[in-house]
């Protein structure tokens, strides 16, 4: 999994920091690279995220209570 992880890491931020994918914003003449792009390639690849996990934790949390009947903010 770690070897894995290393891959699509490396695949992953290559992508995001393509001049072609990177993100316009105010001061930054060449842009940023594309945090988005970044963490949905490693989602779809098999690795996600830490962040993008802990959002899929809680979503599913979400919904096992909801289907309890309870309340969820």
């Amino acid at each position: 999994m770690q070897e894995l992880r290393k891959q699509n890491q490396t695949y992953c931020l290559d992508l995001a920091k393509k001049p072609e994918n990177r993100v316009a914003r105010a001061g930054y003449p060449n842009g940023v690279w594309n945090q988005g792009m970044f963490e949905n390639c490693m989602e779809d690849r098999g690795t996600p995220t830490y962040e993008t996990w802990a959002g899929m934790q809680q979503k599913k949390r979400d919904e096992e209570l909801r289907a309890k009947g309870k309340r969820v903010m």
